[in-house]
C-alpha cells in the first residue's frame, strides 16, 4: 500500500519520526496517491482520471487541519450536542441567562434558548452563585424567583426587565 518510506537516524538525536514520501490508497474504483516532492516543500495529490493537485506542504497542513475541524463539528452534531456547545459565554449572554433564571425560567428552557446543554447552563449559573450544582437546585430562594406567564424567547425584541435583588439579612435596615 505505502511505498518509499525511510527512517533517518542521526548520532546523538535518537530515533527520528518515520517519513513517508508516497502514500497510495483505493477509494471505490479510484486509486489515489499522495507524494511529497524532494526536499519536502511541496506535495502532490494524484486522483483518478489523471487529475492532480500540487501545493506547498503548509497548505496541505492547513487543509488537513480544516478537515479535522469539520469532522469534529460533524461528530458533535451527530451526537446531538447543541450548536453553541463548548463556545465561550459572552457578557451579554451571561446577563440574559441570569435575568431569565431570576424571572423563573427552567434550566431546560434556558438551555434551548441559548443553544447550550443543561449542564453548561447549570455550570454558568453556579459561577454566578445562582445554582447549586451538587444539590441541583437554585441558590436563590423560590420566593425570589417569579414565574412569568409567558417564557421569554431569544427571538423577542427585549428580555423582560429584571427584578431588583432580594436583600440579605445583613442588608436590611
Amino acid at each position: 500500500m505505502s511505498q518509499g518510506y525511510r527512517q533517518e537516524l542521526r548520532q546523538g538525536q535518537g530515533h527520528e519520526p518515520l517519513v513517508w514520501e508516497r502514500v497510495a490508497w483505493r477509494q471505490g474504483d479510484g486509486r489515489y496517491a499522495f507524494e511529497v516532492a524532494e526536499g519536502g516543500l511541496h506535495a502532490t495529490l494524484h486522483a483518478p482520471h489523471g487529475t492532480s493537485l500540487t501545493l506547498p506542504m503548509m497548505a496541505w497542513d492547513g487543509l488537513l487541519d480544516a478537515l479535522a475541524a469539520a469532522r469534529k463539528t460533524r461528530t458533535r452534531q451527530a451526537r446531538g450536542f447543541p450548536a453553541r456547545s463548548g463556545a465561550r459565554w459572552s457578557e451579554g449572554e451571561v446577563g440574559e441567562l441570569a435575568a431569565a433564571f431570576r424571572a423563573g425560567r427552567t434550566i431546560a428552557h434556558l438551555a434551548r434558548a441559548h443553544n447550550r446543554s443543561e449542564l453548561a447552563v447549570e455550570a454558568q449559573l453556579d459561577r454566578l452563585g445562582l445554582w447549586d450544582r451538587i444539590a441541583r437546585q437554585p441558590v436563590v430562594p423560590a420566593t425570589a424567583r417569579s414565574a412569568s406567564p409567558r417564557p421569554w424567547d431569544a427571538a423577542d425584541a427585549e428580555p423582560p426587565a429584571a427584578e431588583p435583588p432580594i436583600p440579605f439579612a445583613s442588608d436590611r435596615d
